[in-house]
């Protein structure tokens, strides 16, 4: 795929639903600040409404103050991205992983860097602390402290009462992934704590997928965990339909669309991460330092239950679980 730039000409679109606010008044007359996305796809129609819709609220309207591009490649492309738009004026750059960060931040440690996901940013180098970074990097990270990995474990285990072997789909693609080792690290020493074997199989290309999905299918686990980078998510209704022909409930750390059929997603709020980056776009362009402004970690978690899936399994979910759905697909 070769790297291409689309220019966002959604003024009169997306200026529609709201109308210009006071905060235009307070930059600079004439002035107009470009931002760009260096993205693997270009991002989701709906996190872009939100991002779009925030940096309004904020003062920011697209073709009058702020101009929005886009650029696509693949991760091996991101150093010549980012030299392409720099050299074009970009006063902020928005990357959507880890991996992409690290690309970018070798090719500037001047322009602002912001995040709109990241693992661990502070163990891989691109800050050095959450609280205060310290250079141009800051953003957002997916992982409200080590906690999060047991918690995963908690509510498959409330699910499956005396669950004690777990099955692991664990997507390990260091370049794209850095962060994997450190959260896989994680999720171990949970499941240790909590007395449950672990069974993985990391899944570096689809290929590795086939092997996996066989020796899950002869290993006798009693549930099922995906991550769910980039391997895994084109394949993501293939892993489901496995997941229900073994009776496997299983949980990913993403919020996958409706039509699949895994049991549970839980991850952090998809519309506060994009809402937070307008937050940090806001700072920035207003003159505060990313070295200044810490990395926000998720304060809230939206869990997903698939109550069709519950039933095919034979699975009675209890009122307790059921209670802290943010949303159950019936």
């Amino acid at each position: 795929m070769r790297p291409r730039s689309i220019w966002l000409l959604v003024a009169l679109a997306l200026g529609l639903l709201a109308a210009p606010l006071a905060a235009d008044a307070q930059q600079p007359a004439g002035k107009v600040s470009r931002i760009a996305w260096l993205v693997f796809a270009p991002p989701s129609p709906e996190g872009l409404k939100v991002f779009l819709a925030a940096m309004r609220e904020r003062g920011w309207t697209e073709g009058r103050n702020l101009a929005v591009q886009i650029r696509v490649g693949r991760l091996e492309e991101a150093e010549d991205l980012a030299r392409k738009v720099i050299a074009e004026g970009i006063d902020v750059l928005l990357t959507p992983t880890t991996s992409m960060a690290i690309a970018v931040r070798r090719v500037t440690h001047t322009v602002p860097i912001v995040m709109v996901a990241s693992g661990y940013p502070v163990e891989v180098g691109l800050a050095a602390s959450l609280r205060r970074p310290g250079g141009n990097v800051t953003g957002n990270t997916i992982y409200a402290g080590v906690e999060i990995w047991g918690k995963y474990l908690e509510l498959l285990r409330e699910a499956v009462p005396g669950m004690t072997r777990l099955g692991v789909l664990w997507d390990y693609a260091p370049p794209a992934f850095p962060d994997g080792p450190i959260a896989l690290d994680e999720l171990q020493r949970a499941a240790r704590t909590l007395g449950i074997s672990v069974r993985l199989h990391l899944v570096r290309r689809q290929e590795d997928l086939d092997r996996a999905l066989t020796a899950l299918g002869v290993e006798d686990v009693h549930a099922l965990f995906v991550t769910s980078n980039g391997v895994h998510f084109p394949v993501r209704a293939r892993i489901a339909e496995f997941a229900l022909r073994r009776r496997l409930p299983t949980l990913t750390d993403y919020s996958w669309p409706e039509p699949d059929t895994l049991l549970f997603a839980y991850s952090p709020s998809l519309e506060d991460l994009f809402r937070g980056t307008a937050r940090f776009v806001d700072r920035i362009l207003r003159g505060a330092s990313p070295g200044d402004l810490p990395i926000e970690q998720p304060a809230r978690f939206e869990f997903i239950i698939n109550r069709r899936t519950a039933k095919a399994l034979g699975l009675t979910l209890p009122p307790s679980i059921l209670v802290r759905a943010d949303k159950v697909i019936e």
